[in-house]
């Protein structure tokens, strides 16, 4: 066996021995490590020629690290030896591989997104850009749009427009625009602000993910259009593992190349060949117990999206409403039938209408969607003087808990993990603009309700106005003093899909969150490309990597020549295992062809 260390052959201890660990990074978040690995020093110049001029104080202050290889016949293993104690007669280290290394390194963890230069759009003012070029030119090159969106602070509509006739105009109001980046372009962005090169051919090639889009955006009179201002204020590493478990995808950072690449992590995982395990050690042959601690696994764990306050999140995710109600809810076969059924609703009176849907849970089963009939607007129909006014109801046809977790344990203390990339807030406005994107921010920003941009009415301004004396963002934040406050307006990142083929009949354009979109007179639906669900059956088959059983852990102690990949799928006495972790014995010698194993059983 040969250790190298910054190319040069290093001697272990005589007599010595280390563990080897080679975990599925779907359970610890690892790779390969070592545990301890001692190298004499006294005595011994070929050492001393590679560690001679560490001390120990070197080591207290700093994080000694060097590129290695450990060598044994067919047996290659490449990463780094990381200094952990040395003295005068011998120094001892850890080996560390792939994601074990890049743990290790901090080189990202205090490098934060939203302090990043991360550019900014080409066109601030209106003027340079008409609407359908602002909403579609991005698209192509997976830039940034100017979509349309309320603040919620204020209630006005930033980059809002006009439509005359067949075409859409800026709204008189709009002098500037704010815009939204696509999420794989700030992924670049952040690559090349940390001096990396990347390689993310397989996301570019997933439409699914191609266009989604990152809503978070600020407005235009607040004079910030750099994109790394409306960012949460995550370390590159947050980011990068954030985004992982939203993607359901890997990011492999190479720290010493200076390069990040991308793969699905199920694509990458049915790659891999099968391993047939044919030489069990009988006398060690299978330890089969009920693990009192919860599986690690990461697909094993229930998921949901980080919480919001958002008005639309009781819709968005409201898995106690559903158990609550879906034994008594109205099921149709398809979405088409549920539509016709139930047209009559989308006008409605105000009153209890007996034996109507007004007031039920309606589910269709072609699209696994669950739905409840939600006004989004009056018209006065009559106006009494002794008796309450007469109104008249517009109404939408409102998916529920669409975003609700996925649930693969049901107990109580099931671990689960955070999706902290959330759908974005998609809601009704009026007629005449129809659905879109809302944003609030928070954080830095106090006085979020008082810059006022391409808002939707002259009357809308003056009604905040009339009676003040109005002050620049700069002014207000001054006047204000000093506050606790955050380093951020965003802790989320809010995400749409956005490809520019739409048809907007006059109204604006979001981007799209749900499964369908819903004409709003109930006439028939489609469905975007793309679905942003954790809880849908079929999406769940798809994102799910192996179903095993986490209860049932089973201990393989085996021959083996070399160190099999510990993610690909095992067999061994005719049943299948995922495995969680091997663990190989070195010598100077070389590896002991006897390993052990830790395995759960695949469910079919």
């Amino acid at each position: 066996m040969k250790i190298l260390i910054n190319g040069k052959l290093a001697a272990l201890k005589e007599n010595t021995s280390f563990e080897y660990i080679a975990d599925n990074r779907l359970f610890s978040g690892s790779d390969g490590y070592s545990l301890t690995i001692t190298f004499p020093l006294r005595g011994c110049s070929q050492n001393l020629s590679i560690f001679g001029n560490i001390n120990r104080a070197d080591v207290a202050a700093n994080k000694v690290i060097f590129d290695c290889q450990i060598i044994d016949r067919a047996l290659m293993l490449h990463g780094s030896i990381v200094v952990t104690e040395i003295s005068q007669a011998e120094v001892k280290t850890q080996f560390l591989e792939g994601r074990s290394e890049v743990n290790f390194d901090t080189t990202f963890d205090d490098i934060y997104i939203n302090e990043l230069d991360l550019g900014s759009p080409k066109y601030i003012t209106a003027s340079s850009i008409t609407p359908m070029n602002a909403w579609n030119k991005g698209v192509t090159d997976l830039t940034f749009v100017a979509l349309p969106w309320v603040n919620d602070a204020s209630g006005n509509i930033q980059n809002c427009t006009r439509y005359l006739r067949t075409s859409y105009l800026w709204h008189s109001d709009t002098k500037g625009l704010s815009w939204q980046p696509y999420l794989l372009y700030i992924v670049k962005k952040i690559c090349e602000a940390v001096g990396y090169s990347y390689d993310f051919t397989a996301w570019e090639e997933k439409e699914e993910h191609r266009y989604l889009l990152i809503c978070n955006t600020l407005p235009y009179a607040w004079n910030m259009p750099g994109f790394a201002d409306a960012l949460p204020h995550w370390s590159v590493s947050e980011f990068f593992e954030k985004l992982e478990l939203f993607l359901g995808a890997e990011f492999d950072i190479d720290h010493r190349g200076r390069h990040i690449a991308f793969a699905y992590t199920q694509q990458m995982i049915e790659s891999l060949p099968q391993v047939t395990v044919e030489k069990v050690v009988d006398e060690h042959t299978v330890e089969v117990t009920v693990e009192d601690d919860n599986c690690e696994y990461r697909e094993a764990k229930n998921l949901f999206y980080a919480e919001c306050d958002h008005e639309m999140w009781k819709f968005y995710s409201c898995d106690w409403f559903i158990t609550a109600r879906k034994g008594s809810a109205a099921t149709y076969d398809t979405l088409s039938n549920l539509l016709v059924m139930n047209k009559g609703l989308s006008t409605w009176s105000g009153n209890n209408d007996r034996g109507s849907n007004i007031g039920r849970l309606l589910y269709a089963r072609d699209v696994d969607i669950f739905f409840v009939v939600r006004a989004v607007e009056k018209t006065l129909v009559e106006e009494r003087e002794s008796l309450p006014n007469v109104y008249s109801y517009k109404c939408i046809l409102q998916p529920v808990n669409m975003f609700g977790g996925r649930i693969v344990d049901d107990a109580d203390d099931a671990d689960s993990n955070e999706v902290e990339f959330v759908p974005a807030w998609i809601d009704y406005t009026d007629s005449s603009h129809g659905r879109c994107l809302f944003l609030s921010f928070s954080g830095y920003a106090d006085n979020e309700g008082s810059s006022y941009s391409s808002l939707d009415s002259v009357e809308s301004f003056k009604e905040h106005v009339d009676g003040t004396f109005f002050q620049p963002v700069s002014v207000q934040t001054l006047e204000a003093g000093e506050k606790q406050q955050k380093c951020e307006y965003y802790d989320k990142i809010y995400i749409g899909w956005w490809d520019g083929a739409a048809d907007y009949n006059g109204t604006l354009p979001y981007p799209y969150t749900d499964d369908v979109v819903i004409a709003d007179d109930w006439s028939g639906y489609f469905t975007p490309h793309t679905s942003l669900r954790l809880n849908k059956a079929s999406l769940n088959a798809t994102r799910k990597v192996r179903k095993i059983n986490p209860k049932q852990k089973a201990t393989f102690k085996f021959l083996s020549d070399s160190i099999p990949n510990p993610r690909s799928l095992f067999v061994i006495r005719g049943k299948r295992y995922l495995c969680e972790k091997i663990t190989a014995t070195f010598t100077e010698n070389g590896m002991s062809q006897l390993l052990k194993g830790s395995f759960y059983p695949v469910i079919d």
